[in-house]
């Protein structure tokens, strides 16, 4: 059986240290019309703009890791290499927490590969396998909470106006189980109260759909923006005035301050799995097959395009 161990070349700490920069610098012409290419086949595929923003750059990281063995070419890609990339981001340690890479980090990696591998496959004929279960096995893990542990974050919600809308960003992701980056991409006007939905403009794969809201996330969203978000518009210059969450400047707050603000709710409720967003998305998903929704039902309350996606919250309940 071969070894997945990393040799001597990809440990290099010089490429540890470049790795971290999203401005990775590559050599190869190939790589980079790739690159560009890739970044324009998602825009026009109608993904998420923090995946056009994110994939290029995980796609990078493993051009990069090639060219470190002087690989300037996808003809010469080995499956081999591919495993090897995975192998050496579980052995990676984040410069920023000093520990291991997460594995939502390292699935992001993997998503972009295999995003590539159907880019080159449908626009230039080239095929580059990545879909291998063994790959999957070593980045894949679903972190779900039980229903005390949500309880728990809504409890560390403080009475100030953080505590608002911290309330409101779990009405988002648990209460309404909704994608990192649909959430951030919320506007006022897709609150409709009047229907008790949120309109989901541009779900994953540019899907459209309504999620409907029950009276505890209609009351966690209604008072954030009649008390907190009010506030915040007026108390600045630059106004996003679209925006359902917005950030102390004004402005669309971003996925990374909304994933901070559960950290720091997780630390205060005491609980120490590695979180992150769509925990939340994946919790309330098993706490709906366990009260009993048809697996149909939560597909579409999910977004997901087929049911295959939704089965593993029976193996997930299974597993608990």
């Amino acid at each position: 059986m071969e070894s997945l161990l990393i040799t001597h070349e990809f440990s290099d700490a010089n490429l540890d240290q470049k790795y971290s920069n999203r401005h990775l610098e590559l050599r190869s012409e190939e790589f980079i019309s790739h690159i560009h290419g890739y970044e324009q086949w998602l825009r026009v595929l109608g993904y998420a703009a923090s995946t056009v923003y994110n994939f290029p750059a995980y796609l990078r990281a493993f051009l990069f890791f090639l060219e470190n063995k002087n690989v300037l070419k996808l003809s010469k890609v080995k499956y081999n290499y591919v495993k090897q990339f995975f192998a050496y981001l579980s052995q990676k340690v984040s410069e920023q927490t000093g520990k291991p890479l997460s594995r939502n980090y390292q699935l992001n990696h993997l998503n972009a590969l295999k995003r590539f591998s159907r880019y080159l496959l449908e626009c230039h004929g080239i095929f580059l396998d990545c879909t291998a279960t063994v790959i999957r096995k070593m980045v894949s893990e679903r972190t779900w909470l039980t229903k005390t542990q949500i309880e728990s974050l809504y409890y560390s919600c403080n009475s100030g106006s953080s505590g608002v809308m911290n309330r409101a960003i779990l009405s988002v992701y648990y209460g309404l189980g909704l994608r990192r980056s649909e959430g951030i991409a919320l506007d006022i006007d897709d609150i409709q109260v009047s229907n008790g939905v949120v309109y989901i403009r541009k779900g994953k794969n540019s899907k459209e759909r309504y999620v409907p809201m029950n009276d505890s996330v209609q009351r966690d969203i209604g008072k954030y923006i009649s008390q907190v978000r009010k506030i915040l518009l007026n108390g600045t210059n630059h106004k996003e005035d679209k925006a359902l969450f917005i950030s102390e400047r004004g402005q669309r707050i971003t996925g990374n301050a909304v994933y901070e603000r559960l950290q720091h709710l997780a630390r205060s409720a005491d609980i120490s799995l590695p979180l992150s967003l769509h925990s939340l998305r994946h919790s309330i998903a098993t706490h709906l097959l366990n009260a009993g929704m048809r697996l149909e039902n939560i597909s579409i309350f999910l977004g997901h395009s087929s049911l295959e996606s939704t089965q593993i919250y029976t193996h997930l309940i299974h597993q608990k």
